[in-house]
């Protein structure tokens, strides 16, 4: 984009108009000489924007403030009830979907089971199905509805909203989710990585806030990593930062399904446990799940290990503080190249198993370069299992208060 000093009356526009409903969804109640002080633009340029904002419903007025001699002034905030936005998580086991409010609360939600992972046709049914069943569950206007926002396992092409070829989603390739959704449903849509949308949403609705670069840590079936820099998700060039799930760790190491050799997905994710636990079994190593395994191998899936692992079965631990050091060191690599102010984990591996942190922090700390990086917290994520639900909702949020004249209408 153009510096400022060289944008179009559209672009100014554009960008105070957005300014203006950011800080009153921040700020609310607030009043026009309030906003006008926290933005810099002339009273008269807020007073113009708030009625083009009230005329759409946008925001409404909340009341009056303290008078300073004249009339009380008053008072503006979001208008929480009038917008919602379809949350939509494809992961490797399940499609979730949940109607979100602009505060970051959900007002229902629905997901499938993902039997079938590996067939195209079978995801768009499986998506299609999530929304459709969400929609019709919930007591709610579809008038209402602003917009869909897409977390996906990457890699993707955001700018064509594409799910290129994800490694833990065997047979998807370049699957136009954008356009698909664009179609049916005739909304706003907006793809983005299941790790970058989580980052997001702990800057919109969680403990982040606005301040700070975020490295977003996402330990689930496979790894993934997101980077917020000056409240905006870095993507580098085609989208392709942040993939610390596919940082080399072990030249000698296992097989990634990405291809390659020694990943730290390979080593520290969802899916690496379990193969780790099968062939410790089968070796002979003592475990409470070996009975389990030799009767029935699916039955040892990811939440089965963590519940033995948390009851004190060695070989669990011995694997996950194994995991716990693998993942120290691919962060002590990326906070040597970002040094991010915060350090985030959030998906399956950390909800069930949240030591992993601690063990991690202690790897990455003891060996990270700069002394100034022992200040750097390593928080969990405020949202749980639902982490890339609500990196969902934020992604088509931050796209509705950039652009609210082309969605708030």
């Amino acid at each position: 984009m153009k510096k400022k000093e060289h944008w179009n009356t559209d672009q100014i526009r554009q960008y105070n108009r957005s300014l203006v409903l950011k800080l009153i969804y921040k700020e609310g109640p607030v009043s026009k000489a309030e906003i006008s002080k926290k933005s810099e633009l002339t009273f008269a340029t807020i007073g113009n924007i708030t009625t083009e904002l009230l005329e759409i419903e946008a925001i409404r007025e909340s009341g009056y403030g303290k008078s300073n001699g004249g009339r009380r002034p008053i008072l503006y905030e979001f208008n929480w009830d009038n917008y919602y936005v379809i949350a939509l998580d494809i992961g490797v086991t399940q499609v979730s979907a949940a109607l979100v409010n602009f505060k970051g609360s959900i007002y229902h939600q629905h997901e499938v089971s993902m039997s079938d992972p590996s067939n195209k046709p079978n995801l768009i049914e499986k998506v299609y199905k999530v929304i459709d069943e969400l929609v019709s569950q919930a007591d709610l206007s579809f008038s209402k509805i602003v917009g869909i926002g897409v977390s996906a396992p990457g890699p993707i092409d955001e700018d064509d909203g594409k799910i290129l070829t994800p490694p833990n989603l065997h047979g998807v390739k370049n699957v136009n989710i954008k356009a698909l959704l664009e179609q049916r449903y005739e909304l706003t849509t907006v793809l983005e990585k299941d790790a970058n949308a989580a980052a997001l949403a702990e800057q919109w609705f969680g403990s982040a806030g606005s301040k700070g670069n975020i490295l977003y840590i996402f330990a689930d079936q496979g790894i993934g990593g997101g980077i917020i820099i000056d409240s905006r998700i870095y993507r580098g060039y085609k989208n392709g930062a942040g993939e610390i799930g596919h940082i080399s760790i072990d030249i000698d190491g296992p097989k990634c399904n990405c291809g390659n050799f020694g990943c730290l997905e390979a080593l520290a994710s969802g899916i690496a446990l379990v193969k780790r636990v099968k062939q410790e079994i089968r070796r002979g190593s003592k475990s409470s799940l070996s009975a389990l395994y030799l009767n029935d191998e699916a039955e040892l899936t990811l939440e089965t290990i963590m519940e033995h692992g948390k009851n004190g079965d060695p070989l669990v631990q011995h694997i996950l503080n194994e995991i716990g050091r693998y993942l120290g060191i691919g962060v002590t690599n990326a906070m040597n190249f970002f040094s991010p102010t915060t350090v985030i984990f959030g998906g399956q591996m950390i909800e069930l198993y949240p030591e992993i942190i601690q063990v991690t922090e202690e790897i990455a700390k003891d060996r990270v370069f700069s002394e100034f990086a022992h200040d750097i917290p390593f928080i969990k994520s405020s949202f749980g299992n639902q982490s890339s639900l609500m990196g969902a909702a934020s992604i088509i949020q931050q796209k509705i208060f950039d652009y609210p004249e082309n969605i708030l209408i």
